[in-house]
């Protein structure tokens, strides 16, 4: 698998990323080749106390021991760390402990080796061998460390077996050479099987980070067009075309639930020479206030205001009667009084005021919601008609 400039550094090695996996994966499989390191270690043990002094054999096994205590505390230090990522302090830490291991086989090669019979050095080459074997999983992630730990466990006994006068001892030192080749081999494959396949998790966890961030996007794109698509751009109320499409639910809805639906229709009252007389800027500046007062009324998830024209409000109350819509167009008449928005032009009461229409209706399968909304303009119409300033409901 070739690897991207991503997952390697320009120099050649691994990412930071990939440096965690190998090791998170070296201490998971730890107790198991800790177990045998103990069994390996016991026979050792056995091996030396048969051919050499007891208390040379129990300060052997006394630091053979402390090594494997450190190494499991190491371990366990590592499993309750909330830091494991944090540079290659974990990394080494494991590494030290896995050549003190090594270098303790080093030493004891080259002092009890040539001490044990023929027999107990068969042995020993083939404990040495086995440690170095049950090594590879947790240390061939490092080509390099694995290398180094392989000698130091095999590299003494190989050479004394080669250099024996005896031909059996002979050839097992050179069986022991291949058997370190092989090791070899099998390890760079390991490594190579182990490396893709971190990356390859590595690449897929970018790739669904990367995909849950554009959907986040997409949500927030999605969200926006939404609201762009059904908010009016200038009052910040819904606009016509949402209008259109959630009258018609509600009004299903209310044919459904058998329930009675209000709503009251809201115009600016001389609003064109308003524009005239101020401009069009501090027309549109008039309608956010107007429009936002006619929104602070409503509190029902389901009540809603929308821009129905150019300065024209639609406000629909479900589930409401012709009284409680009265009620609400008395707060909208009060709140656009408070906001005494000057108005000098002839035939108004020298600020801005509305006029409403409203109509209540018990929607039902065969009546026409177009019917209810003529209904509501009307009411409109005549309010404006009987002088403006005024709610009229029919």
């Amino acid at each position: 698998m070739k690897r991207k400039k991503s997952d390697l550094q320009k120099s050649g090695k691994i990412s930071p990323k990939i440096i965690h996996e190998q090791t998170n994966f070296s201490y998971d499989v730890f107790p198991v080749t800790t177990s045998m390191l103990v069994v390996v270690v016991s026979l050792i043990f056995y091996l030396i106390w048969s051919n050499i002094s007891q208390n040379q054999a129990l300060y052997w096994f006394v630091v053979a021991i402390s090594i494997i205590v450190i190494r499991v505390a190491v371990y366990w230090a590592y499993k309750n760390s909330e830091h494991k990522s944090t540079g290659n302090f974990w990394r080494n830490a494991f590494h030290v402990g896995a050549f003190a291991s090594a270098l303790l086989i080093f030493v004891t090669s080259f002092v009890y080796f040539t001490r044990l019979n023929i027999t107990g050095q068969m042995v020993f080459t083939v404990l040495s061998l086995g440690i170095a074997s049950g090594a590879l999983p947790v240390l061939a992630t490092d080509l390099k460390s694995y290398s180094i730990y392989v000698l130091l466990n095999t590299s003494p006994i190989a050479l004394m077996n080669l250099t024996n006068p005896d031909i059996s001892i002979k050839l097992m030192g050179a069986v022991t050479i291949l058997y370190i080749c092989m090791l070899m081999m099998a390890a760079y494959l390991f490594r190579r099987s182990i490396l893709d396949s971190m990356i390859y998790r590595y690449r897929s966890d970018q790739l669904a980070e990367r995909l849950k961030v554009a959907n986040d996007r997409l949500s927030i794109v999605n969200r926006e067009l939404h609201q762009m698509s059904t908010t009016d751009e200038l009052t910040g109320t819904f606009n016509r075309r949402y209008f259109n499409q959630r009258f018609n639910e509600i009004w299903a809805d209310h044919i459904r639930e058998n329930q009675n639906l209000a709503g009251l229709m809201i115009d600016v009252d001389h609003f064109k020479p308003y524009n005239d007389i101020y401009g069009h800027l501090q027309g549109d500046h008039c309608l956010k206030k107007i429009s936002a007062e006619i929104a602070g009324v409503i509190h029902r998830p389901r009540d809603f205001v929308s821009r129905f024209g150019g300065e024209e409000f639609i406000l629909l109350l479900p589930a409401t009667q012709i009284e409680g819509a009265i009620r609400i167009a008395e707060q909208i008449h009060l709140r656009i009084r408070e906001l005494n928005i000057p108005h000098r032009a002839e035939g108004t009461e020298d600020r801005i005021t509305v006029s409403i229409g409203g109509a209540a209706a018990s929607p039902r399968k065969d009546s026409d919601p177009e019917d209810f909304l003529r209904e509501i303009d009307r009411a409109l119409y005549q309010a404006k008609h009987q002088g403006r300033n005024t709610s009229v409901f029919l």
